[in-house]
C-alpha cells in the first residue's frame, strides 16, 4: 500500500530533478538545490556572498553559477596533502643541491 509518505518522497524527488534541468532558477529552487533555506539564501545574498541576478524586484540564479560557486571551495585529502609535502620538500632540496 502506497502511504501518503511515499507520494510526499517522490513529488519532492520530481521536484529536484526538475530544478536541474533547468538553466534560471528561482530562489526556492535554488534552496531545493543548495540544501539551504530561502531565509539563509536572502542573507547570503544581501551579503553578496552567492552569485545573483535582478530584474525589477525579482531574483534569479544561474543553476551553474551556483553549482560553480557550491565547489569553489574544495578541501583536499590526506593522499593529496602528502603528495603536495613532498613535491615541495623535493624541489627545496633541489634548489639547496643547485647553490
Amino acid at each position: 500500500m502506497i502511504t501518503l509518505d511515499d507520494i510526499a518522497k517522490k513529488l519532492d524527488r520530481l521536484e529536484k530533478a526538475t530544478v536541474l534541468n533547468k538553466a534560471v532558477l528561482t530562489v526556492a529552487e535554488v534552496a531545493l538545490l543548495t540544501g539551504y533555506t530561502v531565509k539563509y539564501l536572502r542573507l547570503m545574498m544581501a551579503n553578496h556572498e552567492i552569485p545573483y541576478y535582478r530584474r525589477g524586484n525579482r531574483i534569479y540564479f544561474n543553476r551553474a553559477e551556483v553549482e560553480n560557486w557550491m565547489m569553489e571551495l574544495r578541501i583536499p585529502s590526506n593522499e593529496e596533502i602528502k603528495q603536495e609535502a613532498s613535491r615541495r620538500i623535493n624541489n627545496k632540496q633541489l634548489k639547496t643541491s643547485k647553490q
